[in-house]
């Protein structure tokens, strides 16, 4: 604590440093704050280098007038060191508070954001207790001052793996492009993507309220169903799925699809590696079922080649898949 309390009085704390002398400071109790700033005070060496010598003779003689100091004596009372300390202290007192409750107030009321950039993924434990591993390219949001009050809200985009801790009387909402999620303890995978005209929720364990915002209609999912949302409708989809596990599957390095059309295939390589795919071939429709690495794009691209009777050019992050 007291390398961290030198570099508060230095201004040179970093927020998480900040965050972690807020914790040590708020688990003292008044007599072991009291003691620990007193005893700082009495050992801290006081840089008088920049201050004239007659100043500082002036402030001595004024502290002695203040507590009736007689200049000839040579010793000092413990009780008056306590007064000298509490008129010393009480500023650096009222300041810390101040500061520390301004920087409590400003941590609670800015959003906290978790985002994945192109290739990157990572798992994150939200204050609940609840976990949620982010896919590349994903967005996650929310506001620690409102969250796990009366309901857990956050906003999201891109595609993950939420495993909700369970709390009855407290709902977890999500907020993503065109729909809304309700759940209270569960397990799923989302994929809701800004450049995607569907969005879809894959449910493991627990149930879902699933809504779509353009319709206002909504759907509570089953263990092994899917919902599907399109984006231009507002229209839900329930689909069955042979393999509930296929949809979390990123998390494993692999995308697994069955019998999916060939633009959704597309889709996903496209958001998982970053890139622009265009393929100049009659129909996208065709459907693929097998398993393409999600962090090797070169062999994701040499399987939909073989596949479909494809060559690739590349120019940068954009590919062309033209038929043979």
């Amino acid at each position: 604590m007291d390398e961290l309390q030198d570099k508060y009085k230095k201004d040179t704390l970093a927020l998480d440093e900040f965050v972690l002398l807020r914790d040590k400071v708020n688990a003292l109790t008044d007599e072991q704050l009291a003691k620990q700033l007193f005893e700082d005070w009495i050992q801290s060496d006081i840089d008088t280098s920049q201050v004239d010598s007659d100043r500082i003779h002036a402030l001595k003689e004024k502290i002695d007038i203040s507590i009736g100091r007689n200049s000839n004596r040579k010793s000092i009372t413990l009780g008056r060191i306590g007064r000298i300390a509490a008129a010393v202290l009480l500023p650096f007192f009222i300041l810390s508070t101040l500061y520390f409750y301004n920087q409590t107030r400003l941590i609670d009321s800015e959003e906290m954001i978790v985002t994945t950039g192109v290739g990157e993924r990572a798992n994150i434990t939200l204050p609940d207790g609840t976990n949620v591993s982010l896919n590349s390219q994903s967005r996650l949001a929310y506001l620690p001052k409102e969250f796990n009050k009366k309901q857990r809200e956050i906003t999201f985009k891109g595609e993950a793996y939420f495993q909700v801790h369970k709390n009855a009387e407290c709902p977890f909402l999500i907020n993503a492009k065109g729909l809304n999620i309700k759940v209270l303890g569960t397990v799923f995978n989302l994929h809701v993507r800004d450049n995607e005209t569907s969005a879809s929720l894959a449910l493991e364990e627990g149930s879902v309220l699933f809504s779509s915002e353009k319709t206002n209609k909504n759907v509570t999912l089953e263990v092994g169903n899917m919902a599907v949302l399109d984006q231009k409708t507002g229209d839900i989809t329930v689909v069955r799925l042979k393999n509930i596990e296929n949809a979390a599957a990123w998390k494993a390095g692999y995308l697994k699809f069955e019998e999916t059309e060939l633009s959704e295939v597309i889709n996903n390589v496209e958001s998982s590696y970053g890139v622009s795919i265009e393929i100049d071939k009659e129909s996208l429709s065709d459907l693929f079922s097998g398993t393409l690495p999600s962090n090797n794009l070169n062999e994701a691209l040499l399987i939909l080649e073989e596949s479909y009777h494809l060559k690739r050019s590349t120019t940068g992050n954009k590919i062309l898949l033209k038929q043979e």
